[in-house]
């Protein structure tokens, strides 16, 4: 029950804020290669390849007409991701929300009961990132994303 209170409260966050918009959706793969090679064939264009340094990911961005479709794979000594393969293999690892303010919009989630786990910090294409606790929401991991 709980669970279903925690999305359809995510859902009305998502519908009424028309000031945000999904700006990518992540999936996490233990193989970066194939993975690379198995979104390749299904868009039929070339990612972005990123080396993000800073947090041990291999990063393909494949640049959609609506949105932006990454994978992520750990390097050595990553943690999070390599936790989460771990745990539940390949699949969605989070979608990400794209606003103007960080910030402002940390405020108004955690005044609406969403917790903060990570960030503020750098993103892989953006000034500013957090990411929400999915025991908050509905078990879905959304990280904010500044423009």
């Amino acid at each position: 029950m709980e669970d279903g209170i925690l999305r359809e409260g995510l859902i009305r966050v998502l519908i009424l804020n028309s000031d945000m918009k999904v700006n990518h959706i992540s999936v996490a793969v233990s193989d970066f290669e194939k993975g690379v090679k198995t979104f390749k064939k299904l868009f039929s264009i070339e990612p972005e390849i990123v080396h993000f340094e800073e947090r041990k990911l291999k990063i393909a961005i494949f640049h959609l007409e609506n949105l932006l479709f990454e994978l992520i794979s750990p390097m050595e000594g990553e943690k999070t991701v390599s936790k989460f393969l771990e745990k539940r293999g390949d699949g969605i690892h989070h979608i990400a929300l794209e606003v103007e303010s960080v910030e402002e919009k940390r405020k108004e989630f955690e005044e609406k009961g969403f917790k903060v786990v990570h960030g503020p910090r750098r993103g892989v294409k953006s000034k500013n990132v957090i990411f929400l606790d999915p025991k908050t929401t509905g078990r879905v991991l959304i990280e904010i994303v500044e423009k």
